[in-house]
């Protein structure tokens, strides 16, 4: 197949500034809020959100509600139960998902978006907590929040200084680190993590080692007093390329791969009386009944060399089974 080729415009080109140039004053707009005073209201709304048993409620509309709707799902991802609510639907029934109490962060840069200030009140008498994100201290929607994390920026990245841009980039970043932080806050863990994440590649890391390894009559157990010839009928039988060779009540002493007999047999010595456990390698890496299909890609990655089959052990030592490498990356 012919490979399509990239066009690149020359960094100096009128295209390329403009490109350059809008993701500098986004960057500007993030920096400039990290060089601002601390925010007592922040340390309050984490708080706030890490004790949450039901839903939070972000909202927001047009450009602030896709933004909304980004931060409500960076909190169910780490955690903390959220959904989003269309400023504009509100009113045509989607209060409805609205409890008693409940918090709601709304975001608009201007502060006096018609749609938001209309569902104020509508809130109010739900006894709901308003935390707005909000571009402007002395807008209707900042007097009005119980708690106000104030995002202004000087200007927004498009060419004309219109498109919310600067200022929803900003606005996304402080959602997501409420949501970060709150998260870090209720103690939530990588597990937890993918406990949330049950499909796709982030899904399969959670699968357990039990469910992929070989074990009973697949598995290639050998005691370390079994001959060499005797050795490699296992292996040929078990179809792994190895063999665990373990003690009478199964606790794993060392482990023979094909490697190990191949280099053995070059040698050219006589393999009279050669054993399983002069062959194999003492001290092999194992995982846990508990270990995870990420917790054996985690190993394969930081292994200096890759492995062919890895035992699978109890608390004690005992072999339960082994996992082959095809069947990992498969």
């Amino acid at each position: 197949m012919t490979a399509v080729p990239v066009i690149q415009a020359p960094r100096n080109s009128p295209a390329s500034d403009t490109f350059y140039r809008a993701i500098a004053s986004e960057k500007d707009a993030l920096q400039a809020f990290l060089q601002t005073p601390p925010q007592a209201s922040i340390e309050k709304v984490i708080a706030l959100i890490s004790a949450q048993s039901q839903s939070v409620i972000v909202t927001g509309i047009g450009k602030s509600g896709h933004i909304a709707a980004k931060i409500a799902a960076t909190m169910s991802s780490l955690g903390t139960p959220a959904h989003f609510m269309n400023a504009a639907e509100a009113a045509h029934g989607d209060l409805g998902a609205v409890r008693p109490g409940s918090l709601v962060i709304m975001l608009s840069h201007s502060g006096t978006t018609q749609e938001i200030a209309r569902l104020v009140p509508m809130l109010r008498a739900r006894a709901c907590i308003l935390v707005a994100i909000v571009g402007r201290k002395d807008s209707p929607l900042a007097r009005a929040a119980e708690h106000t994390i104030l995002a202004e920026v000087e200007g927004e990245a498009d060419h004309i200084g219109m498109a919310p841009t600067s200022s929803t980039t900003l606005h996304l970043a402080i959602g997501d680190a409420l949501a970060v932080a709150a998260s870090a806050r209720r103690g939530f863990t990588r597990d937890d993590f993918l406990q949330h994440h049950p499909a796709g590649l982030l899904g399969r890391q959670m699968i357990p080692v039990t469910n992929l390894m070989r074990h009973g009559e697949d598995l290639p157990k050998v005691s370390p007093e079994l001959p060499l010839v005797d050795l490699l009928s296992v292996m040929s039988a078990k179809r792994m390329g190895a063999a665990c060779v373990v003690d009478s009540v199964d606790r794993l002493l060392g482990l023979v791969v094909d490697g190990d007999v191949r280099r053995y047999l070059q040698r050219g010595t006589d393999i009279t009386g050669v054993t399983a456990g002069e062959l194999m390698q003492p001290c092999p890496q194992t995982v846990g009944l508990d270990a995870t299909l990420g917790d054996v890609l985690a190993l394969r990655s930081k292994a200096r060399r890759a492995w062919l089959v890895l035992p699978v052990v109890d608390a004690e030592g005992h072999l339960e089974g082994m996992l082959h490498a095809q069947d990992v990356l498969e």
